[in-house]
């Protein structure tokens, strides 16, 4: 333990050495861009100023670059706009160098807590920031400077390009100052996403199955009806359940749960979930996103599929257009459009399922494609791929695979204890392993009392 704690130690001297050379070097690189852009924009200026001058004594002169007016136009412009893109690379590397230092911060903040001395004495030492919440990124006094430069400049060169272009003089009297402006807004619209969305957000993913329900008393009651095969639900393992070693439950078995609607409809809710995804939502203004994945009906034959996508439609409220195209689908004998058209009713069963049991969330993913993959190029519509592009900070997972991938990309990612996703004597010692060894942003939980609990904590 002891040798973790001086190796994670190390870690952070390390990366405080990197951290404050790259700080350093990023303001290093502001420097001579900024030196290297007024100097760049000095020389058109400077230029259009000689010609005219010395067109004032030579008229032939003046006549050629009136003559060239258009082009001296598109050059204006274009290096404004050049220079609005220059400004928006400047922004955002010191709003980098503004996280290294918070990042200096913190590691600072680190060792000073860990040093056992008297805290009148630190508190003499301490003269810079020990808060990873200082720098503020808007920086008034020492930024904002540079904003108003770039502004003048490029909202000069815009005015002075729509000037000679147009013939109408409110069209740059109105853009100029709008290009001064913008820079302004620009600048106040990145602080605030580095503020509130850089590397985080305020969402919270949450699974369906094994989460928001009681799935595994409901399938060994359906199973029971179905098969006559009584199973508890503590038995339950391994999932999916036909891969279970012991309870010798068929995939053909399994598939008759999954393909009645009842199981669906009918799904038990876990009592404390409502209440505390609401508290989420008033209390820590989270957003939530709930997923599934439930490729359901399923079955070889195609008329049977068609029979039970017909019934699934049909237990959704039914939908004549659905039915239509079954019936359509089933003459063309088009496997293809069935499986197109089973989609639709279980997404609307689950819908309906949420808001009979008052679950309250922002954004609902029907998962489609292969739910297990987290791989960037396949761009399945997918927790993975929607926990990238959303940063998704917190997930609420029972399925210990989809944890362990999900820790790679979230925050903090809560694993909801079940028999199969905890170790057990049974299973071999390389399973259990997994189980044990978790990743260190795995947390896991017995129920959503404890969700909350440890959200309230890390918020």
């Amino acid at each position: 333990m002891e040798n973790n704690s001086n190796n994670f130690k190390d870690f952070l001297l390390s990366e405080y050495s990197n951290i404050a050379q790259a700080h350093f070097k990023s303001i290093e690189t502001i420097s001579t861009f900024f030196r290297y852009y007024l100097i760049i924009m000095a020389i058109p200026l400077s230029t259009f100023a000689v010609i005219y001058q010395i067109g004032s004594i030579n008229t032939q002169l003046i006549n050629i670059a009136n003559q060239y007016k258009l082009l001296f136009s598109i050059v204006f412009i274009c290096i404004s706009l050049v220079g609005t893109g220059l400004f928006c690379y400047v922004v955002n590397l010191r709003l980098d160098v503004v996280l290294y230092a918070r990042v200096v911060n913190g590691i600072r903040k680190f060792f000073y807590d860990g040093f056992d001395e008297d805290v009148n004495l630190k508190m003499r030492w301490k003269i810079l920031p020990q808060s990873p919440h200082l720098p503020p990124y808007f920086e008034m006094g020492y930024f904002l400077p540079v904003v108003l430069v770039f502004g003048i400049t490029n909202s000069l060169y815009l005015f002075l390009g729509l000037w000679s272009l147009s013939s109408e003089i409110w069209i740059p009297i109105l853009l100029g100052p709008f290009c001064f402006f913008l820079h302004f807004l620009i600048y106040n619209l990145y602080t605030r996403h580095r503020e509130t969305a850089y590397l985080k957000s305020n969402i919270l993913g949450i699974d369906i199955d094994g989460v928001l329900n009681r799935h595994r008393e409901h399938f060994c009651q359906i199973l029971k009806e179905k098969t006559n095969r009584k199973v508890s639900p503590e038995e339950i393992i391994i999932m999916p359940v036909h891969e279970h070693p012991s309870l010798i439950i068929k995939r053909e078995e399994e598939r008759k749960v999954f393909n009645d609607p009842r199981y669906w409809t009918n799904n038990p809710p876990i009592e404390d979930a409502v209440d505390k995804i609401i508290a989420l939502r008033n209390v820590f203004n989270m957003k939530i996103f709930i997923f599934t994945y439930r490729p359901w009906p399923d079955t070889k034959n195609m008329r049977e599929l068609t029979e039970k996508v017909k019934n699934f439609y049909q237990n959704s409220g039914g939908f004549s257009l659905g039915l239509l195209l079954l019936k359509f689908a089933l003459i063309l004998k088009s496997r293809w459009l069935v499986k197109k058209l089973k989609e639709e009713p279980l997404r609307l069963i689950t819908k309906q399922w949420l808001n009979k049991n008052e679950i309250a969330y922002d954004k609902f993913v029907f998962e489609k494609g292969n739910d297990y993959s987290s791989d960037p190029r396949a761009k399945f519509n997918n927790r993975f791929h929607i926990a990238k592009r959303k940063k998704i900070r917190f997930f609420v997972e029972d399925d210990i695979e989809k944890a362990i991938k999900l820790s790679y990309i979230c925050d903090i990612v809560f694993l909801l204890s079940h028999p199969y996703n905890e170790p057990n004597d049974a299973l071999p010692k390389a399973i259990n392993q997994i189980r044990k060894n978790l990743p260190s942003n795995i947390i896991r939980v017995k129920d959503w009392n404890e969700i909350y609990q440890q959200i309230r904590r890390l918020s």
